[in-house]
């Protein structure tokens, strides 16, 4: 950035206590049979009658091992 502002160092300074605060988090993987990623996305474009909105949702795997 070539003109941070106050917000935008109030916003690091979240972002750099986040990580302090999860440095002992992490993934679990288990040994699986193949290491293949693949994403499925699943979407309800504007499926509530009263206020139109959508809904969507994800899910990610390495091998047998859900990421996200």
């Amino acid at each position: 950035m070539h003109d941070p502002r106050k917000p935008d160092l109030v916003a690091l300074k979240r972002v750099l206590r986040y990580i302090r605060g999860t440095l002992d988090h992490g993934l679990q993987l288990h040994v699986s049979s193949t290491s293949q990623l693949n994403a499925y996305t699943d979407v309800d474009w504007a499926g509530c009658p009263v206020t139109r909105r959508s809904t969507s949702g994800y899910c990610v795997f390495l091998g047998d091992n859900l990421l996200s």
